[in-house]
């Protein structure tokens, strides 16, 4: 299942995002993940990249799975799975692992957004 890849992959991401948001807490085992920790600020924005990506994710592949079993195209899944992925790890390691980078802040938010519209048309015209 193609869903089921990308699933996996963005499920490790989301890990990495939750250690380092355990880590800019003070958990002592992960203090190597709390590189680059410029404060209060910091915890914040890694807070909010491992919420945004709960916002969107789930929804995104929930879509990308009633897709698959619709017999959607693999490359039309494989299509969304990759903006999703590049998308969430571009936004993700802008606010969870750095101060300022809005290309990547953009950059991810266009991908994933593209994910979302891509799936959501595909999964439409399928169903008409």
């Amino acid at each position: 299942m193609v869903t089921a890849l990308y699933a996996a992959l963005l499920g490790i991401f989301f890990s990495v995002l939750s250690a380092r948001v355990i880590a800019l807490r003070g958990v002592t085992p992960l203090r190597w993940l709390a590189f680059n920790n410029y404060g209060e600020k910091a915890l914040e924005r890694s807070v909010r990249a491992h919420g945004n990506f709960v916002e969107y994710v789930p929804m995104v592949l929930v879509l990308m799975y009633l897709a698959e079993v619709s017999d959607l195209s693999d490359m039309r899944l494989h299509i969304t799975g990759l903006l999703l992925l590049v998308g969430r790890l571009m936004h993700g390691i802008c606010f969870g692992f750095m101060e300022f980078n809005m290309p990547l802040r953009v950059g991810g938010t266009v991908l994933t957004l593209a994910a979302l519209v891509n799936i959501s048309i595909s999964l439409l015209i399928v169903s008409i």
